[in-house]
Parts: C-alpha cells; sequence; structure tokens
C-alpha cells in the first residue's frame, strides 16, 4: 500500500505542476539523430557485454531494502497503476479548466501505450530468454512466449518520464521523473526479469517515444486526437 501511495505522489504531484506555469512545447523533433542512433547503439552493445556480470552480481547482492525499492519501480513501469493515474490527471485537467495538466497527463499515457505496443512488437519478434529462465544472455527463441528484450516496464517508465519531463517547464521534477524511470530499470534487473542490455534498449525507446509524441505545437483536443481512427487535433 505505501508503494501504491508512493506511486500516486511521484505522478500527480508534477504534472499539477503544468497548472501553474506553461508546457515546454519545442515542436516536434526528429524520431532520432544519427548520433544519437549511433549512441544508443553503442550503449546496447556495452551493455550487453555486461549482461552476465550485472546479472550475478545483482543476484548475489540483493537485500531486503533493495527489493523494497524494487517495488517502487515495478509499480512505476505498470500501466495498470499508471494508466488510471495519468487518465486521472487527465480528467483533472478537463474538469478543472487546466488544458497545461490535462496535456501533460494525456501525453505521458499516450507515450506509455505507444512504446509499450513497439516494445510488444520486438520482444516477440526477438524472442530473448530471460535471465531467470535460460541463464545464458545469448538465447534467442523468435515468435515464442521468450519476451525479455527490450524491457516492458523500463519502456513504460521511459516514456512516461521523458513525456512529463518535456511538458513541465522546471527542471527539478524532471530529476524525480528519470529517478524513477532508472528505478525501474533497476527493479528488472534486481528481480531477475531481464538483463542490463534489456533495460538499456527499453530506455532508449521510451525516451524516443515519449520525446517524439510530445514534441507537437498548437490547441490539444484530446477526446478528438485519435489519429488511428483519422480524427486530428486543432492545431
Amino acid at each position: 500500500m505505501a508503494v501504491r501511495h508512493c506511486l500516486v505522489l511521484a505522478l500527480m504531484t508534477a504534472p499539477a505542476a503544468a497548472q501553474t506555469v506553461s508546457v515546454r512545447d519545442p515542436g516536434r523533433p526528429p524520431v532520432i539523430r544519427p548520433v544519437e542512433a549511433a549512441a544508443f547503439l553503442g550503449a546496447i552493445a556495452i551493455a550487453a557485454a555486461f549482461d552476465g556480470t550485472v546479472r550475478r552480481h545483482a543476484q548475489a547482492d540483493r537485500t531486503p531494502g533493495r527489493n523494497r525499492a524494487a517495488q517502487f519501480g515495478n509499480a512505476f513501469g505498470n500501466l495498470t497503476y499508471t494508466g488510471p493515474l495519468l487518465a486521472a490527471g487527465w480528467l483533472a485537467g478537463e474538469v478543472a479548466h487546466s488544458p497545461a495538466l490535462a496535456r501533460a497527463s494525456y501525453r505521458a499515457l499516450e507515450a506509455a501505450v505507444v512504446a509499450g505496443a513497439i516494445t510488444g512488437v520486438i520482444k516477440f519478434g526477438l524472442g530473448r530468454v530471460r535471465p531467470r529462465d535460460g541463464g545464458d544472455p545469448g538465447l534467442f527463441h523468435p515468435f515464442t512466449s521468450n519476451v525479455s528484450f527490450p524491457s516492458g516496464h523500463t519502456t513504460v517508465a521511459m516514456a512516461v518520464a521523458t513525456s512529463l519531463a518535456l511538458s513541465t517547464p522546471d527542471h527539478w521534477s524532471d530529476v524525480l521523473f528519470y529517478t524513477a524511470a532508472a528505478l525501474t530499470g533497476f527493479a528488472r534487473i534486481n528481480d531477475n526479469q531481464h538483463w542490463l542490455s534489456d533495460v538499456v534498449a527499453a530506455g532508449a525507446i521510451g525516451y524516443l517515444t515519449g520525446r517524439q509524441l510530445n514534441g507537437r505545437r498548437g490547441r490539444f483536443r484530446p477526446l478528438a486526437s485519435t489519429g488511428l481512427i483519422g480524427v486530428s487535433a486543432t492545431f
């Protein structure tokens, strides 16, 4: 119960800051720049080289305190918890006539759903075996129930953190968001659910998705902005 209360506080306090200050809206950036692609691929490759080592140390050094911290990280990256909270933030913004709050909450939820869907496709296509199931980071069985790469929880957490960070003009809240996302990645490794490279790749996907979906100008109309059915926002 304490974990849920902390999660509510982390998600609801920062979008609420958007009620009193304007939202950062820099315009839609490119999906990924060449230098970013090189950096992300390099980081994933380096992480993959240490997958086994990080797993051994993580499992050897687990403590009750670390496990409790991991509970919060797991909750932050779980749409079962973050989804309703962000939906509530959007609804509160609509009711209170606060477009900044509604926009921040809705875009974070949108980023989480889209990033999670992208990750799901990659997971199924690659079929990497989880560390708890195989013990070898090099085991891949495409189009099976093995879905280790990349980490879905971390993808969702980073997408939410990035979107909320871009939706609030202060930078102190950014530290809170990205710390929560990092804690999610830590939790997935701590719980023996994912390899280090799973988490690093997920962080890249979540970041890029959150940035791309947040980078839009103009008036935001959530009830009429579902591009999947051909209805657009007013810009």
